[in-house]
């Protein structure tokens, strides 16, 4: 079988260094209850919400994040924010102290997300 002639696409997806980066830290910081149940589609949505923020197409405060707790909470808002039952158990970022603002476009529609978030009370 000969080798094929046709030129093969590089994949547009394809994480640079300072994503692997990111991603990386997001699944080091994750509770480790739920860093144990991370598979590869949870890896790809990661990868996926690490590329939105790269596009400006998700921002904490109208701006890419700063330091590594903004990317952690953009990370995971971008997470539950477009996940499915088929994915690992993660609640999204809790325990925020700070006023942060998240927007997201998913599927040309903006997503708002405000911390702190209030609990409802019943």
């Amino acid at each position: 079988m000969a080798f094929p002639s046709k030129n093969l696409k590089v994949a547009p997806k394809a994480p640079v260094a300072s994503d692997i980066k990111s991603r990386k830290e997001f699944v080091e910081d994750l509770p480790s209850k739920v860093r144990n149940t991370v598979r590869g589609v949870d890896l790809i949505l990661i990868n996926e919400a690490i590329l939105a923020i790269s596009a400006g197409r998700a921002t904490i405060n109208g701006k890419a994040p700063k330091t590594r707790v903004e990317m952690y909470i953009l990370i995971a808002s971008y997470f539950t924010t477009v996940r499915t039952s088929l994915h690992m158990y993660f609640n999204g970022a809790e325990n925020i102290k700070d006023n942060y603002t998240v927007v997201i476009n998913y599927k040309d529609q903006p997503v708002t997300i405000k911390f702190p978030e209030v609990p409802v009370e019943n």
